[in-house]
């Protein structure tokens, strides 16, 4: 009963929200010249500060403004100020909400085939995966989520290789791990990685985990390395081992509803912009790995390093998760993206 009232909320404030703006949406209206204004806001879940999310945010913002010509204004709201992701992810398909930029963690929730670049050791490097997602296979990807959810995906960017960190004892090997109470997002493809490494993984929402790491009710999590120094995880975990079991993308994303009701010349700047927002944010994301992992060590926390071999154990470790998820996503979706990830190397 509680979760239906919430909808129905959600549905009344989308339902006022795009009502307000669907007079701009008529074929041939200019957006930028019409003396219109849309206030569009911007959630994620990342910290306020010293972050390249936000940072690239705001990059973002100036660039809509400006080409609009200020019929478009953007604010932010970063920390989870509108809920955690997988709640930016409902806002913003029921239309409370306008935009979001979130990892492809919690996104299965609303659409399953996002899962696919949830593959544990999928790509070994940055570049890669790039060319995967920007390419035909990622932009194929965000057509069908965008027909299936009412959610368009704008653009990838990057939150970065995925490493285990916690407060028990070294990772070296896929034993390593067992036993341990692993932190995860609400995602069934990271979960079962982590009970095929022979770990119980606790899924639970991103604002809660430093605390739960503190009290004891979990012994570790998986994050990249920029969110590891941001939430100043090192305060309460000792060991960090840089595996990069997941590379996880950002979707900044947009009501569709809401997109279609813009000016077609605004349209263009929101996408234009976005394209930008994914070269600003994958720059400044490898800045923050490069000068984090220094960091890390600075404040005293152990980083393991894996050669290739102990890699290579970790990746046999978790192919049953190939195994299980191919009868799960669309048909052929996991090789197409293996074969695209093959030809990028």
């Amino acid at each position: 009963m509680k979760k239906s009232i919430l909808s129905m909320v959600f549905v009344l404030s989308a339902s006022a929200a795009l009502s307000a703006c669907s007079s701009a949406g008529s074929s041939g209206d200019t957006g930028a010249g019409s003396g219109k204004t849309y206030e569009i806001k911007v959630a994620h879940a990342a910290p306020a500060t010293n972050d390249r999310l936000e940072t690239s945010l705001q990059e973002f913002k100036k660039e809509v403004e400006a080409k609009s010509n200020g019929a478009i204004k953007i604010n932010t709201f970063p920390a989870s100020q509108l809920g955690g992701e997988r709640e930016q992810i409902e806002g913003v398909q029921l239309g409370s909400l306008h935009m979001a930029a979130v990892s492809t963690g919690p996104l299965p929730g609303v659409f399953k085939d996002s899962m696919v670049f949830d593959l544990p050791f999928l790509f070994n490097n940055e570049e890669q995966a790039y060319a995967v997602l920007d390419g035909p296979v990622g932009q194929e990807l965000l057509q069908n989520m965008a027909a299936q959810t009412g959610i368009r995906g704008l653009a990838w960017g990057e939150n970065g290789f995925r490493h285990f960190t916690n407060n028990i004892r070294p990772i070296q090997k896929p034993e390593d791990l067992k036993g341990l109470k692993i932190r995860t997002q609400e995602n069934p493809l990271h979960m079962d990685m982590v009970k095929a490494l022979a770990a119980s993984p606790t899924p639970m929402a991103f604002g809660e985990v430093y605390s739960a790491l503190q009290q004891g009710v979990i012994d570790g999590q998986e994050n990249p390395i920029s969110l590891i120094e941001s939430m100043r995880f090192y305060e309460v975990n000792k060991y960090a081992t840089l595996d990069g079991h997941v590379y996880s993308p950002y979707v900044l994303m947009i009501n569709d509803a809401f997109y279609q009701t813009l000016p077609q010349d605004l349209q263009k700047v929101l996408a234009d912009a976005a394209k930008n927002w994914s070269t600003v944010q994958r720059d400044l994301n490898k800045k923050q790995v490069d000068a984090g992992v220094e960091n890390l060590k600075q404040k005293g926390m152990n980083i393991i390093e894996l050669t290739d071999e102990q890699k290579e154990a970790f990746r046999n470790a978790t192919k049953s998760v190939y195994d299980k998820y191919r009868n799960e996503l669309s048909s052929g979706l996991i090789d197409k993206v293996l074969q695209a990830a093959e030809e990028a190397k």
